[in-house]
């Protein structure tokens, strides 16, 4: 390999480099007022007596009571997409043109193993749990006033790690009646604007049974 050729590698061998790390330890930080929106990426391992599954998702968090998750597996396929809107959600499969309409906590049941609310969903990933998201709650917190666990009824959590530099958690344990995982977040984004969390879909999808998703997921 002649000079420039050589001094043109090191130069792309470096830019790569350095994007990784840049990825890898970008900060992200919260704002200093209230968090009315929340996006990003995470990955999740899943276990449920016998069965385990490893995927990742993107998730959009409108507050107080609206969310989206778009979950891929370990290929990077999509699997799935949850919507919550109040206190009905969906469960749609793009490839099947299909979905699934019934009561929140009936849906994210079948995502997760237990049900959650948006608000809950936003103190886990921001650590800052209002009164809406605290509800039922009792927590545990360390010197510095983070919360660092938590348990309502049956679902427990547990931080495991917070983001380098700040008080945003990055990993958490959790676990709820034979179900238990961990959650690590990837990438993150607060009060962005126009979030996507449209029911479009309907016009051209069609409606389901939960059996006859349950079908289309074997």
């Amino acid at each position: 390999m002649n000079g420039p050729r050589l001094a043109a590698f090191g130069l792309l061998f470096m830019a790569l480099i350095c994007s990784l790390s840049c990825r890898s330890f970008r900060p992200i930080l919260l704002p200093s007022g209230e968090v009315k929106e929340i996006e990003g990426y995470a990955s999740l391992r899943l276990k449920r007596g016998e069965e385990s599954a490893r995927m990742k998702f993107a998730f959009v968090v409108v507050l107080p009571d609206q969310a989206r998750f778009d979950v891929f597996d370990a290929l990077g396929r999509m699997i799935s997409t949850f919507i919550i809107r109040g206190d009905e959600a969906y469960l749609v499969l793009s490839s099947e043109k299909a979905y699934w309409r019934g009561r929140r906590d009936e849906v994210i049941e079948k995502f997760l193993g237990f049900p959650v609310r948006p608000a809950e969903i936003a103190g886990l990933l921001t650590g800052r749990w209002g009164s809406e998201a605290a509800r039922g709650w009792t927590f545990d917190r360390d010197g510095r006033s983070r919360t660092i666990s938590g348990i309502r009824g049956d679902l427990s959590f547990r931080v495991q790690e917070f983001r380098p530099g700040g008080d945003l958690p990055q990993t958490w344990s959790f676990r709820s009646m034979g179900t238990e995982g961990v959650i690590k977040l990837l990438e993150a984004a607060f009060d962005k604007p126009n979030p996507n969390i449209s029911l479009e879909f309907i016009r051209n999808f069609s409606s389901k049974t939960w059996t006859e998703i349950e079908r289309f997921l074997r």
